[in-house]
């Protein structure tokens, strides 16, 4: 599959350049207007506000891979720590673009239209990072070229148990990624529906192994007996409701991998019953259980919602004509004067027999009141403005244990007042807390409560406990870690650098002690705002999407990695790394 995407992307950019090589290993042409810098070494004005006005320039070309032919309208964008915000212009109709007044940094390129993968410089295969763009004041980076692949597009027709077509049926694109705590198959991009005639198309893909899911809430009586009831089961190509035993769909680059055709499984629909009790043991009279599919990935997340149960006097409640599959249950208790709120959420497998004696249980949340301070006096303001738009600072929790841990949406809940205090309700079990959206520069230096740190580590929180006094600690002077890959003849090396913890603890899906980081066209990385601590480094050709979230990949860098200590207000060391594989 590599060299396959390696050979497509050489025939592509062999329109643009003089030789057929990746546009991730192509030095830019450099201009200099005024003495040049060091391919790799830090801009000059380090201090440069992030919206100073620049003199340094991007320009370059967008093309089709297949032909060679100018492509328009092209959204070029280009992000970097020295600017508020992302710049972006629109190809003209030969194809070209220049970014111009650009301050000295560091900084992404990505290129964007309507039919095409997305592109980013340097970028080398699917789901790989860009190279970043080292500049310098007065600088012009000349051919910053890319040839814009098609999409690879999977389409097929689904059809009931009989071969006729069935209208309305969500399909997912799928594939197997490391998320909340194994690896299984996960939704990845936007899904489709099925129209009138069953045909579908899933669009925008990477080439890639997939796996095709279709799932429907329709149900039925049987004709040789209406008392019972049937449905369809989440289906996958070619014909399976179980996952273990779908059939993948091998993606090529730019191609439509047509005729993925299967038909929904139908199976006996069912019931959930069961009674629904406060925490007290009163029974949730007169309340609702409601009743949602999630589809779930790392990068995509759907939801479908569907008719619940209302609770009766006793407490007992039964939810009706229940295909196949996973359902989350989920129930407040809005409270009274004697009793505060209360939440529960569990998930219930279904799969043809009636589900019984489900117990739901809710439970008070708690609070976390505290405030959000700098490490240097800088006022804290409860907004942050972006340039365009003026986005409001939060103070958010993620449950360890999204599936069975109750939560509660409030666009207001956590905001950061501006006087940097917060107030965070309906937090049910163990949670991680963060806050954002952060100024460019800023990051999490810690997060204090009754002396211990939880930048890194869920925080308990146990019905109706109101944690007061938590304090998070923000700051522009964490440090950077700097150095250069090579290859083993002391060439610059185009590999990806993996930073990680050295307390395999610490390890875990979003941590922000876990980076990836490409080296520009000299061999030359760097790390921002990286929290002090123990690490490893290691430099490895490709990281899969996700891969450094999985405990067993980054225990497979142990071997070649280098420890590497970091220490607030210590100037940036050089670190050298080989790339061995």
């Amino acid at each position: 599959m590599e060299r396959l995407f390696r050979r497509c992307l050489r025939t592509a950019f062999a329109v643009v350049f003089s030789a057929p090589v990746l546009f991730a290993q192509v030095v830019p042409q450099i201009q200099t207007q005024q003495s040049a810098q060091q391919p790799g070494a830090p801009p000059r004005d380090a201090t440069r506000p992030p919206d100073q006005k620049g003199t340094a320039v991007i320009k370059g070309r967008a093309v089709t891979a297949d032909g060679g032919r100018p492509l328009r309208r092209v959204q070029i964008s280009v992000t970097s720590a020295e600017l508020s915000e992302p710049r972006s212009i629109s190809t003209n109709s030969q194809g070209g673009y220049e970014v111009k007044d650009l301050p000295a940094g560091r900084y992404m390129i990505t290129a964007a239209r309507a039919g095409f993968l997305r592109l980013q410089y340097g970028q080398r295969r699917p789901g790989e990072p860009g190279q970043p763009l080292q500049l310098s004041d007065g600088q012009v980076a000349d051919k910053i070229d890319f040839a814009l692949p098609r999409m690879s597009v999977i389409s097929g027709r689904i059809t009931d148990e009989i071969g006729e077509p069935l209208a309305g049926v969500t399909v997912f694109p799928m594939q197997v990624r490391y998320f909340r705590g194994r690896r299984r198959l996960v939704p990845l991009g936007s899904n489709a529906r099925t129209d009138d005639t069953g045909e579908y198309r899933l669009i925008g893909l990477d080439p890639g192994d997939y796996y095709v899911m279709g799932m429907t809430r329709d149900t039925w009586t049987l004709e040789e007996d209406p008392t019972k009831r049937v449905g369809f089961g989440v289906t996958y190509f070619s014909g399976t409701v179980l996952a273990a035993s779908a059939q993948a769909v091998k993606l090529k680059l730019g191609q439509e991998a047509s005729g993925t055709d299967f038909g929904m499984v139908p199976g006996r629909v069912a019931s959930i019953s069961g009674t629904a009790t406060t925490s007290s043991g009163l029974p949730l009279a007169g309340e609702s259980v409601s009743l949602s599919q999630e589809f779930t990935g790392p990068t995509f997340s759907s939801m479908f919602g569907m008719a619940g149960g209302k609770v009766n006097a006793d407490g007992s409640f039964r939810i009706k004509d229940l295909g196949p599959g996973d359902y989350k249950l989920s129930i407040r208790y809005p409270g009274d004067k004697d009793h505060p709120a209360e939440g529960a959420s569990m998930v219930v497998s279904v799969n043809g027999a009636d589900v019984e004696g489900v117990l739901v249980t809710t439970a008070s949340g708690g609070t976390l009141i505290g405030r959000v301070v700098t490490d240097d006096g800088t006022p804290v303001l409860g907004t942050v403005s972006t340039g365009r738009n003026d986005l409001r600072l939060r103070v958010s929790t993620r449950p360890v244990d999204p599936d069975t841990t109750y939560s509660s949406f409030n666009q207001d809940n956590g905001r950061v007042r501006d006087d940097g205090t917060f107030e965070v309700i309906d937090v049910f079990g163990a949670n991680k807390i963060s806050v954002g959206p952060l100024t460019s520069g800023w990051g999490i230096r810690s997060i204090e409560y009754e002396g211990k740190d939880f930048s890194d580590l869920p925080i308990e929180v146990r019905g109706g406990q109101r944690l007061e006094g938590v304090t998070i600690v923000i700051s522009k002077k964490l440090p950077t870690l700097q150095g250069r890959l090579v290859d083993r003849e002391g060439k610059p090396a185009f590999g990806t650098v993996v930073l990680f913890p050295e307390d395999s603890a610490k390890w875990g899906e979003g941590s922000r002690l876990l980076r990836t980081t490409r080296p520009d066209a000299s061999g030359t990385f760097e790390v921002r705002t990286v929290p002090a601590g123990d690490y490893l480094i290691a430099a490895v050709d490709y990281v899969q999407p996700g891969a450094v979230d999985d405990p067993e990949f980054l225990k497979g860098l142990l071997d070649e990695a280098t420890k590497v200590s970091v220490t607030e207000g210590a100037a940036p060391s050089a670190i050298a790394l080989t790339l061995k594989r």
